[in-house]
């Protein structure tokens, strides 16, 4: 019996999921210094802001985390679903 599996649409939620938490992590990780700023009292104009954020030399390692990130929850949800289904199975009689 094949090992059951989460649908594609789950999957698709886990993997958009990671993303937007990496790309909150970095953008917050990118902001530090301009928050600083203007809670320091400083006046920042929006280009100054725009020039902290470095995603393009993040990019590489946003994606790598994002994927490491869902297949990682992807195999837990796997796992705790076969769990699941051999539970259901052995409690069943024969």
């Amino acid at each position: 019996m094949a090992a059951p599996s989460i649908p594609l649409k789950e999957k698709i939620l886990v993997c958009l999921g990671s993303f937007l938490l990496t790309l909150t992590i970095y953008l917050v990780i990118d902001l530090y210094t301009p928050i600083k700023q203007l809670l320091a009292g400083q006046q920042m104009t929006f280009s100054e802001v725009m020039a902290h954020f470095q995603l393009q030399k993040k990019a590489l390692f946003i994606v790598v985390i994002t994927v490491l990130m869902s297949r990682i929850t992807i195999r837990k949800r796997n796992q705790k679903l076969a769990d699941s289904a051999a539970a259901k199975s052995q409690a069943q009689p024969q």
